[in-house]
């Protein structure tokens, strides 16, 4: 979805400048700054890694890390595409530089994702809120965030 959209942006900015008179040109470049604003926005708050320490986990973004502490896990689980099935996103990215924002599942309510690939999924809840990431190798993520904390699952 990313290299799609990215060669759309850019067709639509060649096609523009390309075919607005000099006039409309102002228009083009307008919509330009938009799209790239867009661009630029999905970038920096996409997911790029997971870190977790004997007392945060650490979701890792090129602007504003977001950090939750171990204390407040009550469970971690695995789920899957299957189980997510429905899910609407009420305010965030679904497939540009990955899966990240607010979304609504009927079976697991309000979730936070920083999802990078949907094919391995690790569900975290706290006592107030639901998040969702995808580590490389979950079973290994599950099994060292579970150890050291006070997981209820």
């Amino acid at each position: 979805m990313t290299a799609g959209l990215t060669v759309l942006f850019v067709g639509i900015g060649v096609l523009e400048l390309s075919t607005f008179s000099e006039e409309a040109k102002i228009g083009a470049f307008v919509s330009i700054g938009i799209l790239l604003a867009v661009y630029g926005a999905a970038y920096v708050f996409r997911t790029t890694g997971y870190t977790l320490t004997g007392d945060e986990l650490t979701i890792h973004r090129p602007i504003s890390d977001v950090t939750y502490s171990r204390q407040t896990i009550d469970s971690v689980r695995i789920v899957t595409k299957e189980q997510l099935k429905f899910t609407i996103r009420t305010f965030g990215v679904g497939g540009f530089w990955g899966y990240y924002g607010k979304f609504y599942n009927s079976s697991f309510g309000k979730m936070t994702w920083y999802v990078t690939r949907r094919d391995q999924m690790v569900l975290i809840k706290t006592a107030d809120k639901i998040i969702l990431v995808s580590p490389d190798n979950i079973d290994s993520f599950t099994r060292d965030l579970e150890k050291d904390t006070h997981v209820l699952s």
